[in-house]
């Protein structure tokens, strides 16, 4: 498979889509074996030295780890794991609709994109993700609203408010630009 810069075939963006979703699933799923073990570690059934990764500024254990997010508070480890997951999901949605946005762009294949029914829901969605969290119309933005997607609305009356979206909503945006690549792309 290419690599981000080498996409240039509709092939090579369906590869990295599918790799970026792969690997956010394989994030999700190393928190939740992470977050188990925590769990045995508490209970003195796990030793947290024996889980340990290298880190540019060197080596870093689950002890010492742990120790960093005890030194936050008592949510802290509740919070971590969860914002990962947010971060992880938003971040998918982000990179895999510019990706696409942009391959589309270069190869004559924008039409194709904007035509799509979950197109402007998603690009509302991932403006907001990328910037503040928070919907933030322009005059444009306004001319196209309101957007929907699988029983979710944006409407005009949401501007400055902070998003509120279920992270299966945001999956199943990104499921769409994966089978929007795989069937309809020209």
């Amino acid at each position: 498979m290419a690599t981000i810069g080498e996409i240039s075939t509709k092939d090579d963006l369906r590869g990295h889509l599918i790799s970026l979703r792969e690997a956010a699933i394989y994030d999700i799923f190393a928190q939740t074996c992470l977050h188990e073990f925590i769990k045995k570690w508490q209970q003195g059934e796990a030793d947290p030295t024996l889980l340990k990764t290298e880190l540019p500024e060197g080596t870093i254990d689950l002890a010492k780890f742990m120790e960093r997010l005890a030194h936050h508070g008592g949510r802290a480890l509740v919070e971590t794991k969860r914002n990962a997951n947010r971060g992880t999901t938003r971040n998918l949605l982000k990179e895999g609709f510019r990706i696409t946005q942009a391959f589309c762009q270069s190869t004559g294949g924008d039409a194709q994109m904007t035509g799509q029914s979950w197109y402007q829901f998603a690009r509302i969605i991932v403006n907001c993700l990328s910037h503040d969290f928070r919907f933030q119309f322009r005059p444009h933005d306004l001319k196209k609203l309101p957007v929907h997607f699988r029983g979710h609305s944006i409407d005009a009356s949401q501007n400055g408010q902070s998003l509120s979206m279920q992270l299966g909503v945001l999956l199943a945006l990104y499921d769409e630009i994966v089978v929007f690549v795989t069937n309809q792309l020209n």
